[in-house]
């Protein structure tokens, strides 16, 4: 199985780029995360980074553009590499294994991206090209989500994939945020727990 993305400022150490370029995506990933993206400026950024305004505009075109050169490796990451693991499982169990511990995973070690994207998602700020393929798409999330349904029969063929996504994301993200944010101490018996409750709710008639 592919590996989870690792902690993209780490990557970004080993990324192909101009160093100046590589300072201002570090910088603006904890400034957009920690204050969000509308209350950073790019004069912010820049004295952070210790470059210049223009340093910035030389390597991105906007803030938007720069959001999106953000999160793009993040949304690849979902797309290309973890919904292409979701199949093959010889039951549910495992599956449900797999995504509770893979995503908690990625959340662990990319945790200011999922803070970035959610804010943004939850104010409406976040650009739909960046998420709108990776939903809706022919390969999209839901799409694997009627997939998962068509696999095991044993899920109620009366969810709709919405609702299974949310019987996924539900647990996770609400785990994520009590041990990432709020540093509530976590346990295998946690993650135990949560994988039996997605699986009650998925098989639930």
């Amino acid at each position: 199985m592919a590996e989870v993305l690792t902690n993209y400022a780490a990557e970004l150490d080993d990324a192909k780029m101009p160093a100046g370029k590589k300072k201002v995506l570090k910088t603006a990933l904890k400034l957009f995360s920690s204050n969000g993206f509308h209350a950073t400026t790019t004069a912010q950024i820049a004295k952070r980074a210790g470059a210049s305004e223009g340093t910035i505009y030389k390597y991105f075109s906007s803030k938007d553009d720069l959001l999106a050169k953000l999160l793009r490796p993040v949304i690849a990451e979902i797309k290309g590499n973890f919904f292409g693991q979701l199949s093959g499982f010889a039951n549910l169990e495992q599956l449900v294994e797999f995504v509770v511990n893979n995503r908690l995973q990625f959340i662990a070690a990319n945790f200011d991206f999922v803070r970035l994207i959610a804010q943004e998602a939850l104010t409406g700020n976040l650009p739909p090209e960046l998420y709108s393929g990776m939903v809706t798409g022919p390969n999209g999330f839901l799409i694997q989500m009627t997939k998962i349904q068509e696999s095991f029969p044993e899920v109620n063929q009366e969810l709709t994939p919405l609702q299974i996504a949310r019987i996924f994301i539900g647990p996770v993200l609400t785990y994520a945020l009590q041990t990432q944010l709020f540093k509530a101490p976590g346990s295998q018996a946690d993650l135990a727990l949560i994988q039996r409750q997605i699986i009650a709710c998925l098989t639930l008639k």
